[in-house]
């Protein structure tokens, strides 16, 4: 016996309407997954797997900070380099136009130039990059060499002058000084003034703490040069000797002045060119960590691709499906608009 089943007009209504609201879903899904060319839900599409995927986009943002934290550090040290490279420099040509002249016109000329000498050494290690002091060690908020430095110590080197000999020194007595007083005078208390504690009471507020860089997921290295290392001392000290002024000494006592001079400086350039070796290497090592980065970063962007990545002509497929199941619907519902009691009867 046949039956005969019934079917609302409501339902014919409504199975198309909720079908498009579906399919509209499925279409917004597909069309988002081809353009991004990923899964629009990694933690349905993936499933126990997304853990993985979070951890390879976590270390992939960790390894772009750090080349972006490289690009910085490399920046900075790159103006280290060239201050030291002028600095080296400035004491060659200082020690090379000294040596070009006799010993009784040294100390007029080391005098002449002290003031450019000092002016220059303290502009350069107050220098910065991106914000931060370049020679200040970790205090990179501070400026190295403190205010009025230069001449508190030209200062303090003629009170001391005048305190181990009675008198100034552009005072005539000074001729009568033997060239070993003024050889004991520079030696130890001119020399005591750029040691510790004396070089941070007058001259610095660096720390002697080195910046220290994170370049690599597992690598640190040494960024910076303090203004306490020996070889600034040194540039020092032989400028505030060259300042005192001292061409009323016998032609003995200014060849001890001017040796003095001459040494600092020489040993100075060969500090400078040990802590350009030093940057050197760090720099180096900061080239390799980016080429490692940059391999990890591929290694890492692959393996996400694989997790992540849907087949666009499968993705396609499915939107191209969608689409004509939408527009079937919307033309079921046109035609079910269109029924009435009156069109079946007639």
């Amino acid at each position: 016996m046949m039956t005969t089943s019934y079917i609302s007009s409501l339902s014919l209504w409504n199975t198309p309407r909720n079908a498009a609201g579906r399919l509209q879903t499925e279409i917004a899904t597909a069309t988002q997954e081809i353009t991004a060319g990923r899964y629009a839900d990694i933690g349905l599409a993936l499933g126990s797997q997304v853990s993985r995927s979070f951890s390879l986009r976590q270390s992939t943002a960790e390894i772009a900070a750090l080349k972006d934290g490289n690009g910085v550090t490399a920046l900075r040290l790159g103006a280290t380099q060239n201050i030291l490279q002028q600095l080296q420099k400035s004491a060659d040509t200082q020690f090379a136009a000294l040596t070009g002249l006799t010993s009784d016109k040294r100390v007029a000329a080391m005098a002449a130039s002290a003031g450019d000498t000092l002016a220059s050494l303290t502009s350069l290690l107050n220098s910065s990059a991106s914000g931060q002091t370049l020679f200040s060690g970790i205090n990179t908020g501070v400026s190295p060499i403190k205010d009025g430095a230069v001449a508190n110590a030209q200062a303090a080197a003629t009170a001391a002058f005048q305190t181990a000999f009675g008198f100034r020194p552009n005072d005539p007595r000074a001729s009568t000084l033997t060239a070993a007083q003024v050889k004991n005078f520079l030696e130890g208390t001119v020399a005591a003034q750029f040691a510790d504690p004396n070089w941070g009471n007058t001259w610095s507020q660096a720390s002697s703490t080195a910046v220290t860089s994170r370049i690599s997921l597992s690598e640190t290295v040494t960024t910076s040069v303090s203004a306490n290392g020996t070889a600034f001392r040194q540039l020092a000290e032989a400028a505030i000797v060259s300042s005192l002024g001292l061409t009323g000494l016998s032609a003995d006592a200014q060849a001890v002045v001017s040796d003095r001079a001459m040494g600092l400086l020489s040993q100075a350039s060969a500090g400078l060119v040990s802590l350009q070796a030093d940057l050197g290497r760090s720099q180096s090592r900061i080239t390799d960590a980016n080429t490692r980065l940059d391999a990890q970063a591929s290694l890492f962007q692959k393996e996400l691709s694989r997790l992540e990545a849907v087949d666009p002509a499968e993705a396609k497929t499915r939107l191209d499906a969608a689409q004509t199941q939408l527009q079937m619907s919307y033309s079921l519902t046109a035609q079910i608009q269109q029924l009435s009691l009156l069109k079946y009867l007639s």
